[in-house]
């Protein structure tokens, strides 16, 4: 082949390339709707809407602290830079006032935005694209009910190449499998209603299960366990899960508290709060799901207390005078007719038995406080009122006296850090 026509035929190949590349990547923009033609939505659709986008967790993520209801603004944390939420209340300029249904349901099953734009996936549409149609239908006529609140999304901070997002074209094709969830035969209706709950509208699997190098869920470990924003999220099935009973998961989801299991904390405390306000069905249809993956005949956890661990005899001073008013056993005949958390043993929980101190260390630090106007457990966070030895020291007493498993390594580096985290969101 002479120069010329090898260069002729480079040419050819990157201009195939090219097309495939822009076929892959643009998305048409779609035409914006004048305010008139929003569709009309009865209060039984939105009233339906309301509670998915409870489940969907979608105020939480899209409320920035102090701020206004979906208005967006909220940073998260991701292992490639920190992503602020945008605004999905229906203001026409920094909202999606223009956006019809078909743009909504877009960026729901496709992750691409009203203009075209790629979005990333901390919004879980990897997970909302198996909802169904009058779902999505819901939730938007739920969206577009809301007071419309101007407010300009922050610019994401993610460093090169990350925050080229026709990027996530490429991520798509490899990782997203768009389309609504198929129910199962031979299971019944509310079982394959908490599955379809589970996988697609609450996104259960955006926190318990581990990502690969490039953020995306490992399928062959779905609900196995994964570390997300500091914490841990424990597995809900397969190897390592503990045995729930469907009464159990429905007063732990609606309650954030189960004397067999110990309270919700970190970002699960955040979710029961949303899921407290969502019908009883859909608590039952998701506790028949989860329950399903263990097994529920499972025995009782066993109670652990090995007493005062003579190493850590500083360290019971901390806990006499910071913890035992309500977590030491026998607060459970004194005060557990005030309070059914008080005197739980700290054993049923899974943070004492887990392999890394991440829970223990984060609820001491953070406290609980996400359902304490619903009347559940309350916890004070301690990172004002204790030092960062005086937080290790806990963890270790923690470790030591609740549960049988070895010293946690690396307690005193995980204090450190969630201290640190507790200071960068206090400036935000």
């Amino acid at each position: 082949m002479t120069s010329k026509r090898l260069m002729f035929a480079i040419v050819g190949v990157l201009a195939v390339v090219a097309v495939i590349v822009f076929a892959v990547v643009w998305q048409p923009e779609l035409a914006e709707i004048a305010e008139r033609d929003a569709e009309a939505a009865d209060q039984s659709q939105i009233s339906r809407g309301y509670d998915l986008a409870q489940l969907g967790n979608c105020q939480s993520c899209h409320t920035a602290e102090n701020g206004e209801a979906y208005a967006g603004g909220r940073a998260l944390a991701t292992p490639f830079g920190t992503i602020y939420t945008v605004n999905i209340t229906p203001d026409r300029e920094t909202g999606i006032g223009t956006w019809s249904q078909e743009a909504f349901s877009r960026a729901m099953r496709k992750g691409v935005d009203r203009e075209g734009a790629h979005l990333y996936p901390a919004f879980p549409y990897t997970h909302f694209t198996k909802m169904n149609d009058t779902d999505i239908a819901a939730v938007y006529a739920y969206l577009r009910s809301v007071p419309a609140v101007p407010n300009e999304a922050r610019d994401n901070n993610l460093p090169f190449p990350f925050n080229i997002r026709a990027l996530m074209a490429g991520w798509n094709l490899l990782f997203l499998n768009d389309g609504a969830l198929e129910p199962i035969d031979g299971q019944s209706e509310e079982w394959n209603q908490g599955r379809y709950l589970v996988d697609g509208v609450t996104h259960c699997g955006a926190c318990h299960t581990p990502r690969n190098l490039v953020g995306a869920e490992k399928s062959s470990a779905a609900l196995a366990g994964a570390e997300i924003n500091g914490w841990y999220a424990p597995p809900l099935g397969g190897e390592g899960a503990r045995g729930w009973t469907k009464p159990q998961l429905e007063t732990y989801l609606s309650t954030g508290f189960s004397r067999a299991h110990g309270a919700a904390a970190g970002p699960m405390g955040e979710t029961v709060a949303n899921l407290a306000k969502v019908a009883p069905a859909d608590i039952s249809a998701i506790a028949t799901y989860v329950s399903s993956l263990t097994d529920d005949d499972a025995p009782a956890i066993s109670v652990v207390d090995n007493d005062v661990p003579d190493d850590l005899a500083a360290a019971h001073d901390l806990w006499i005078g910071a913890c035992a008013s309500c977590h030491e056993p026998s607060m459970a005949t004194e005060l557990g007719g005030t309070n059914p958390s008080y005197g739980v043993a700290l054993s049923t929980g899974y943070a004492a038995h887990s392999r890394k101190p991440l829970n223990v260390v984060r609820t001491i630090v953070d406290g609980i406080d996400n359902y304490r106007d619903m009347g559940g457990p309350y916890m004070p966070g301690f990172e004002d009122s204790l030092t960062t030895d005086q937080i290790a020291d806990l963890t270790r007493y923690v470790r030591a006296r609740f549960s049988d498993g070895a010293a946690w390594e690396d307690v005193g580096d995980t204090v450190q850090d969630a201290l640190g985290e507790q200071s960068e969101g206090d400036g935000q």
